[in-house]
């Protein structure tokens, strides 16, 4: 696996939504117990890939819950990340790989914004959610600039958000589930969210509670804000930064989006 952890000139982002301490960090070694059966994005990365080919590119990779099976299926994958915590755990899983799995994985860190490839890809990928933490259009445009630069024609980019549903109530903590670990722990997740609608942006507190019977109960919390966007934000957007949007789905089960879904995922080619 080639891993590459070189730091961008400053200089080049104007956009300073990540210029803040990587909360991942805190919240890095918890991801994968919440997040490791969510498995239907993957399987339609994965049915894209089988249609288009290789190679892959996943921006804002995480941990690598898409990229390793993608490399495991024999795709050739380049995935980027602004967390080192989240990539140091990338790095850990794909030790496990031999060495043929792990030569068609390239770890990056980099920003979506400025990150250069010395190629195009026939499909490109943002996992849910993750774009929605460049706050302001300028970045935003920037990101998806580069996004229609990288892409091969002929290709396939896929975007997936939440469906900002605004009604919902504000400062009510959520119980997210409960995980028993391996070693002894008993993880629960939090959450609340609060709403800035003059500035279309929404923060998640999130509280992670760790208890284990022989020990006393200890607390992990950490604080996102994100960038909602609606659907037809979301294509006008893409569409001034060189990409045409093809479908909308509600779900990973291509089901047509409605007002009421949950999600908004989009598939777009490179504009003519």
């Amino acid at each position: 696996m080639r891993t590459f952890r070189e730091e961008e000139d400053s200089s080049e982002r104007s956009d300073t939504s990540y210029e803040e301490p990587d909360l991942y960090e805190v919240l890095g070694k918890y991801y994968d117990v919440w997040y490791e059966d969510q498995v239907d994005d993957t399987r339609f990365y994965l049915s894209l890939a089988e249609q288009l080919g290789g190679p892959v590119l996943e921006c804002m990779c995480g941990t690598g819950r898409s990229l390793i099976p993608l490399v495991e299926e024999g795709y050739e994958a380049w995935g980027f990340d602004r967390s080192h915590a989240m990539l140091d755990r990338l790095t850990a899983k794909m030790e496990r790989f031999d060495e043929d799995v792990q030569s068609r994985a390239s770890v990056h860190h980099a920003d979506m914004r400025a990150f250069k490839c010395p190629r195009r890809y026939r499909l490109i990928v943002v996992p849910y959610n993750a774009f929605l933490h460049l706050l302001e259009r300028e970045g935003q445009e920037a990101a998806l600039r580069n996004v229609a630069e990288h892409l091969e024609d002929g290709g396939r980019f896929v975007m997936s958000v939440f469906n900002p549903r605004l009604e919902r109530p504000e400062e009510l903590v959520r119980h997210r589930g409960t995980r028993t670990m391996m070693n002894g722990e008993i993880v629960s997740r939090f959450e609340a969210q609060t709403f800035d609608r003059a500035k279309r942006r929404t923060t998640v507190h999130y509280f992670i509670d760790i208890s284990r019977q022989d020990r006393a109960m200890r607390r992990v919390t950490a604080c996102f804000t994100m960038r909602y966007l609606e659907r037809e934000e979301l294509v006008e957007l893409m569409a001034s930064c060189g990409l045409e949007v093809l479908e909308t789905y509600g779900d990973w089960h291509l089901s047509p989006f409605t007002e009421r879904s949950d999600m908004i995922v989009l598939v777009a080619k490179r504009a003519p």
